[in-house]
């Protein structure tokens, strides 16, 4: 367990609940990004420096897609592009059967091959004087990436990190329990309320766990409810051992709530018509952490809210990663024609950092477009699987450090998630106080 983890500093009052929401990949709003960002990868994997900015709207059985896609050389087929947001609709979980279920004929529609696409996106090839000038920024902006010393979290806040892997354990049971005719539209909100722990620190209980569950008009309630309410507690029982701010109650497995607006069969779009970029909370830290305001899907990565929001992230991580802080949040600035932000701004367990100290950050991990875009690989990245399941927290090139697999090799913890586990020594221990600055390297 790691003991400086507890109470980041922008945990605000002591006495505060925390919440946060996760939505499953068939949330219509979740479809807009993911059929937005398919659209980008097929971009990139054509050109990895086209100009790509994507709006999606779905309602019902139609499908807007607005905006631009520009490629070098040509423009990508127009065929292409549509069969890439067919399969889209697959991927997110409609148009599946349930041979578990009725007569095996139930679909949770629309099924990809059935939308109405309205493709008005401006299909071109691109200006190469403009690709030439991608190292510009072509807007002003405001990125914020954030870390919390928490390795077991994947350094994200708690409540984020738990609504997180219990979207995951949900849709896990909606894509291998078929027969519980569960899926694919649905989302879950997760309440933590403070409790006093050992030695002044403060610990978490599960109050209340809210999902929202689309389901097939055959489906068998009284099983789904049962198998879901398990599936989710045992996580939240796994996430407890893990977690020492975690605390698991007998009243926790009373917290479950599913479906209290009653039958939940119309959904994702048949349900609601959803846009790209309106789940923004959950795309980043959870509501407790303030974000710079841009929607990541739908962008090529030498856009600003990509590439600042993915850097500011890894210099967040970079810093937790000394072992001598709780939490870190980075904020960029930035004006048209910047090639770097102009203002960085570096808070330390709520404190901020000087200028020379932000300065050796900086040139550590360079905020440049060209050297974030280059040192991240961003035109490598599946962008669609982002939107899906997470931009954050996940096996992405922002959520590595340079030296991970050095460190791995010495036996000690790795800053990627995926490499620690616990028993994380005195290396985040309180008493070490060494100002975070001089932990980078070279300094």
């Amino acid at each position: 367990m790691n003991p400086i983890s507890s109470n980041p500093s922008l945990g605000g009052d002591a006495a505060r609940p925390l919440f946060a929401e996760a939505v499953l990949p068939g949330h219509p709003d979740k479809l807009a990004d993911q059929i937005a960002d398919a659209v980008l990868d097929v971009a990139l994997h054509n050109d990895d420096r086209a100009i790509v900015q994507i709006e999606v709207a779905v309602d019902r059985d139609v499908c807007f897609v607005d905006g631009r896609c520009s490629t070098a050389g040509a423009a990508l087929p127009r065929d292409l592009m549509e069969e890439t947001i067919r399969a889209v609709y697959g991927r997110a979980g409609f148009g599946e059967p349930f041979p578990a279920v009725g007569d095996g004929s139930d679909y949770q529609c629309p099924r990809g091959a059935d939308v109405e696409l309205q493709l008005r996106a401006i299909i071109e090839q691109a200006d190469p004087d403009e690709s030439a000038e991608r190292q510009y920024a072509d807007d002003q902006a405001i990125h914020v990436g954030y870390a919390v010393a928490t390795p077991e979290t994947r350094f994200l806040p708690l409540e984020q990190h738990l609504s997180m892997v219990l979207r995951d354990r949900l849709w896990e049971l909606c894509a291998t329990r078929r027969e519980l005719g569960a899926g694919p539209d649905g989302k879950l909100l997760v309440t933590l309320v403070p409790t006093p722990g050992p030695n002044g620190r403060t610990r978490y209980e599960l109050r209340d766990l809210i999902v929202s569950l689309q389901h097939l008009t055959d489906a068998p309630l009284i099983a789904l409810e049962r198998e879901v309410r398990e599936a989710l507690l045992v996580e939240v029982e796994r996430q407890a051992a893990l977690l020492d701010e975690l605390v698991v109650t007998r009243e926790t497995r009373l917290s479950l709530r599913l479906n209290r607006s009653g039958v939940f069969v119309a959904g994702g779009p048949m349900n609601d018509n959803g846009q790209t970029g309106r789940k923004l909370i959950c795309d980043f830290y959870g509501p407790r952490v303030p974000i710079g305001g841009g929607a990541l899907s739908g962008k090529d990565p030498w856009r600003l809210d990509r590439v600042g929001a993915f850097r500011a992230r890894q210099i967040a991580l970079a810093i937790v990663d000394t072992g001598f802080v709780r939490d870190a949040l980075v904020t960029f600035a930035w004006a048209p024609r910047d090639q770097r932000p102009s203002h960085v701004s570096i808070l330390v367990d709520g404190r901020s950092l000087d200028a020379a100290d932000v300065a050796r950050w900086t040139r550590r991990y360079d905020p440049s477009l060209a050297a974030s875009w280059e040192e991240l690989g961003l035109a490598g990245v599946n962008y669609e699987n982002c939107a899906r399941m997470g931009h954050f927290g996940r096996e992405t090139p922002w959520e590595r450090l340079p030296g991970a697999a050095a460190r791995r090799a010495d036996g000690t913890p790795a800053p990627f998630p995926d490499g620690y586990s616990d028993g994380h020594g005195d290396r985040f221990h309180p008493l070490r106080q060494r100002k975070v600055a001089v932990a980078v390297a070279g300094e």
